[in-house]
């Protein structure tokens, strides 16, 4: 017993080390990031008067707060006391901007959105064929794309984007109903938290599977919660289970990477079973036991149906057997910036089989390794991690071939596309607003120590496993992380009471009489 509970206490302090670790390593260089240069950026972007505003507000709003006794409780009043109402009220306001900004900015959109949105309407083309045949991890998104364009009877760039929106959006009610089963105080928090992001993310313009996997990552992490913390009756729990190994299954053919929580949450669960502290009785166990397995014969029935569905589809003729193997992508993300590199893509679609592919990928990483060295690729696995993390823009616009479109209308359309198309006059103070919210955030997660609870340190966990994975395969810039964003926002909603607590703690000396 002894030796079991030292296993369990040395398993969770090893989560909140590396997790400790990447994330002050990941603030650090958030901080420093270029997108926080005021005036002309090393992007070749501008800041204008708009960045310098928001600074001037900011600081005069928080300076206010700690001097003004009255502003303080209006403050309180608003934004605590009716919190509830307050934010659903920001998110209300937020969603119908998305809206409006949806209608006036659905441009083309570049890289592997551009071919999937090709292949609506062009099937005969040897160059998508090959792209899908190489790039099979797109071939299911291609195929639910295809099916809502039949359904629609439109494969305008518009449709997929208001599709694109429902789902960030979905992902959201579900992050809320996850915060409400495991502590309702804090739905504020969660609500407060998605309003500022979705007001700063353009992303929902661009439908490729790092937005269209949320709300399946969102939902695996429901069932869980549900199946593990909730008092809801058995039928509920077992009709989640099932949903939520529907919800993994597809996670994984939307984005395999995008499985990293729930393994999390298997490792966690292990732990967790080491704890002294956690007793469960027996009839619990069994019907957490029998649940589980409903959930993994429905998530193993549901890949098997889906996948069959995809490998046999006679819409784009594709070539499963020159899929890249995972190697590809260890080795491809241990060179330049350890992200995407066409030379390597040029190389696999010159070589016709499985084996000749893997073969060439082992050759190229062996000699990236040998090169490097053991300090070497430790210092470029650090360059790495600024590259993937760093930027609370997810990587907007530093795609390559991510957007032709230029600003050239005016009015209020004219303004929001000079905050976010190339070129933009604004797009130097998006870049900035954005750095600094992305900044606020990961200090809110870096700085909530305080909660270990079993599903905080499954959180952290599973950002820890987003980080890992990014620094092993192809990363390079920071539109990964998107996938990973339910658990950044679920473990910010729940620490957010202990950050506060603790910066209070720390400035009550201004208040001091």
């Amino acid at each position: 017993m002894k030796k079991k509970h030292i296993f369990f206490n040395q398993g969770n302090k090893l989560i909140f080390v590396l997790f400790s670790f990447f994330i002050f390593v990941t603030l650090y260089f958030a901080i420093v990031s270029p997108n926080l240069v005021l005036g002309d950026t090393p992007a070749g972007d501008r800041t204008t008067w708009v960045s310098v505003l928001f600074l001037i507000l900011i600081i005069v709003a928080a300076v206010s707060l700690f001097v003004d006794e009255k502003i303080r409780k209006l403050f309180v009043f608003v934004f605590i006391k009716r919190k509830l109402l307050t934010s659903s009220l920001l998110l209300t306001l937020v969603i119908c901007g998305q809206v409006v900004f949806v209608w006036l900015i659905h441009p083309a959109i570049g890289f592997d959105p551009g071919a999937i949105h090709q292949a609506l309407t062009d099937t005969s083309s040897n160059e998508l064929r090959a792209y899908f045949s190489l790039s099979t991890n797109n071939v299911m998104l291609m195929l639910m794309q295809h099916q809502m364009a039949v359904f629609f009877s439109n494969t305008s760039w518009l449709l997929f984007d208001w599709i694109s929106l429902f789902f960030v959006d979905l992902s959201v009610f579900i992050n809320i109903a996850v915060i409400a089963i495991l502590d309702r105080k804090k739905i504020a928090n969660v609500v407060y938290i998605q309003t500022v992001w979705l007001a700063l993310f353009p992303m929902i313009v661009v439908p490729y599977s790092d937005t269209w996997v949320l709300p399946w990552v969102s939902l695996y992490i429901l069932s869980y919660c549900i199946i593990f913390y909730s008092k809801f009756n058995l039928l509920l729990r077992i009709l989640s289970a099932i949903l939520g190994g529907f919800a993994l299954s597809m996670t994984y053919l939307l984005k395999p990477s995008a499985i990293v929580p729930f393994i999390a949450i298997l490792l966690v669960e292990f732990l967790f079973l080491f704890n002294k502290n956690q007793s469960v009785r027996s009839r619990r166990v069994l019907s957490l036991l029998l649940i589980s397995l409903l959930f993994f014969v429905s998530s193993v029935a549901s890949y098997v149906t889906l996948q069959h569905a995809n490998i046999s589809e006679t819409y784009m003729k594709v070539d499963w057997s020159r899929s890249m193997p995972p190697i590809h992508f260890i080795s491809m993300g241990m060179s330049g910036k350890g992200g995407y590199n066409p030379k390597d893509n040029i190389a696999m679609a010159g070589l016709p089989t499985k084996k000749e592919k893997t073969d060439y990928s082992v050759k190229l990483l062996k000699q990236r390794l040998g090169r490097m060295g053991p300090f070497g690729y430790a210092k470029f696995l650090l360059y790495k991690q600024n590259n993937n993390a760093s930027d609370g823009t997810f990587a907007w616009l530093i795609e390559g071939h991510f957007m032709s479109a230029k600003p050239n209308t005016k009015g209020f359309k004219g303004v929001l596309q000079s905050f976010v198309y190339p070129g933009g006059k604004h797009l130097g103070d998006f870049r900035y607003i954005a750095q600094f919210i992305w900044i606020i955030w990961l200090a809110l997660i870096a700085f909530g120590w305080r909660n270990k609870a079993k599903f905080t340190q499954m959180l952290r966990l599973a950002i820890v496993g987003g980080f890992l994975y990014l620094l092993i395969f192809e990363g390079g810039r920071s539109r990964y992380l998107i996938q990973f964003l339910p658990a950044y926002i679920l473990l910010a909603s729940l620490v957010l009471n202990d950050t506060v607590n603790m910066v209070r703690q720390k400035f009550a000396w201004v208040n001091a009489k």
